[in-house]
């Protein structure tokens, strides 16, 4: 079967989508777990005791806690492949081994099952709606294989053009294949503080990318990840197969197209009036008048003030892709606090994850030149 997926008109380009938790005041031992590793690295007391580092993660909670809060935003990451401007219409297609399989129920035993394409095909085709990259998506589910085995195994040529001349399409991604290799294993209920028996599945799925006139796909994708089912009376491996099938789409998304990730920060918040009164406006996500108070702070106070304030216009500024100015005031905070404290630590973890996203925002600004007139 061929149709064409609908894409929604493209509104301006936004790259971030803050999201505040009101309820994110207490996660501190969670959210704090990440720069504790790096403080601990940093001074080199992974090889010391173990009272050190308890001492170390004391500390650091009880001063951060005070005063930090954890914010999460979506920001628009660049995918691994970097498409030409002229792909604008794409075709997903089955190129996945029709295997027939016992849909059972599910037990004990161990499995290799087959993904089911017409399933893998309308989820990759979805993912691919989903992004908004080009401008038409056409998805052909029908089988054109001649032989299942090997299970996998590429387009001939001859038939890539056939499929892009039918299609009218300037790319074909071709679902290859979905594999899934099932074992026994547990699963924990914490509603039940138990154990209840679970098979875990590791999930193989491949992509490729053919164009017309070309002796070799383009590209290829590979992904692996594991899920995991309670097995239930009801539970058979048609149910396993479904869901591998369309969590293989999901895998693969991410190194294709641009994709959204969550993206965890802090800011400093209390102190004084204003920045009290800027982290109300952070959870109301008025960035601007936020900013506007951390800039009066950073601009009539010294010493630890000022290092909060700069701290705080640096996330600003990330959110604005302004990552220039956030790198200065993130500069301008390390200079305020005393090297080796805690607040360095966390400057210098910050100054890490700001030159990985500048470095990830300059790949994506390339990649999304295809919309520019």
């Amino acid at each position: 079967m061929i149709y064409v997926l609908a894409v929604a008109e493209r509104s301006s380009r936004i790259v971030t989508d803050v999201v505040c938790n009101k309820n994110n005041e207490r996660r501190c031992v969670k959210d704090i777990a990440f720069f504790i590793i790096f403080a601990l690295y940093k001074v080199k007391l992974m090889k010391r005791n173990l009272f050190l580092v308890c001492l170390w993660s004391v500390f650091l909670f009880v001063t951060a806690c005070s005063s930090l809060r954890p914010i999460s935003y979506e920001r628009l990451q660049p995918a691994e492949v970097s498409f030409p401007r002229q792909i604008q219409k794409v075709g997903v297609v089955n190129n996945m081994p029709a295997v027939h399989q016992d849909y059972k129920l599910v037990d004990y035993t161990s499995a290799s099952l087959e993904g089911d394409g017409e399933v893998a095909v309308e989820a990759l085709a979805q993912e691919v709606v989903a992004v908004n990259y080009f401008d038409q998506v056409v998805v052909y589910d029908k089988k054109f294989r001649k032989s299942v085995y090997p299970l996998e195994q590429t387009i001939p040529m001859e038939t890539v053009g056939e499929l892009i001349d039918m299609l009218n399409v300037d790319m074909l991604l071709a679902m290859e294949r979905v594999n899934v290799e099932l074992k026994k294993s547990t699963m924990f209920i914490p509603e039940l503080y138990a154990t209840v028996p679970a098979v875990d599945g590791i999930v193989t799925s491949v992509v490729r990318a053919y164009f017309n006139q070309r002796e070799e796909p383009w590209f290829t994708v590979q992904k692996t990840d594991t899920i995991c089912w309670e097995i239930t009376p009801k539970l058979t491996y048609g149910d396993v197969i479904k869901d591998v099938s369309e969590y293989a789409a999901s895998m693969l998304i991410q190194n294709i197209l641009p994709y959204w990730k969550e993206v965890e920060r802090y800011y400093f918040d209390g102190g004084n009036v204003d920045m009290r009164d800027a982290g109300v406006y952070v959870r109301e996500q008025n960035w601007e008048e936020a900013s506007a108070l951390w800039r009066r702070v950073y601009n009539v106070n010294k010493g630890k003030k000022k290092m909060r304030a700069a701290f705080n216009l640096a996330l600003y500024y990330e959110l604005e892709s302004d990552f220039a100015m956030a790198k200065e005031y993130l500069i301008e905070a390390a200079s305020l606090v005393e090297e080796g404290s805690w607040e360095a630590q966390l400057i210098g973890f910050y100054m890490l994850q700001l030159e990985e996203q500048d470095k990830r925002n300059r790949l994506l600004e390339l990649q999304m030149k295809r919309f520019e007139p």
